[in-house]
């Protein structure tokens, strides 16, 4: 009996004389992604190494760093916390890549912003919108519950 061989891009264990059977010895039977290489070998050949500090006062804090921060010198002042490969900072500037490979190793490290949903009125696209409450029904005799949004511009019903 052979070998079960993994496969980098879907997980599954395949046995290595099937494979033999198949003709098939680098490409998995289930995906189809070659057995031989770890996937995005390619993209990953550019990263660097992130370092993820946070402060010995303020345990909230934490900073990013792109180059080590000698920790003979500060280390009354920050700790390192996870040293991980990621990729390296975007033409503006910005680290969010490397923040997004981050949360696979510390999941709550810089969290990102929640948006909160924005109500507009599907007919002039306003934002100005007021609740009313539904008023009492003729025709079943009660009070209807819930609300009905009203668009202050143009004062339709949504």
């Amino acid at each position: 009996m052979g070998r079960t061989v993994l496969c980098p891009h879907c997980k599954s264990t395949i046995n290595e004389d099937i494979l033999k059977q198949k003709n098939s010895e680098n490409i998995c039977l289930v995906c189809g992604g070659r057995l031989d290489d770890d996937g995005d070998a390619d993209v990953k050949s550019d990263w660097i190494t992130w370092y993820y500090y946070g402060f010995k006062d303020d345990n909230s804090s934490q900073v990013l760093h792109d180059k080590p921060i000698d920790l003979e010198k500060r280390g009354d002042v920050y700790y390192l916390i996870k040293e991980f490969k990621a990729p390296p900072k975007d033409i503006n500037g910005n680290c969010d890549a490397a923040k997004k490979e981050l949360r696979k190793y510390v999941p709550d490290a810089f969290p990102e912003k929640k948006t909160v949903p924005k109500v507009q009125c599907p007919y002039c696209f306003s934002t100005e919108v007021q609740l009313v409450p539904k008023k009492f029904s003729l025709f079943t005799g009660i009070m209807t519950n819930g609300f009905n949004r009203i668009c202050v511009r143009c004062q339709r019903k949504f």
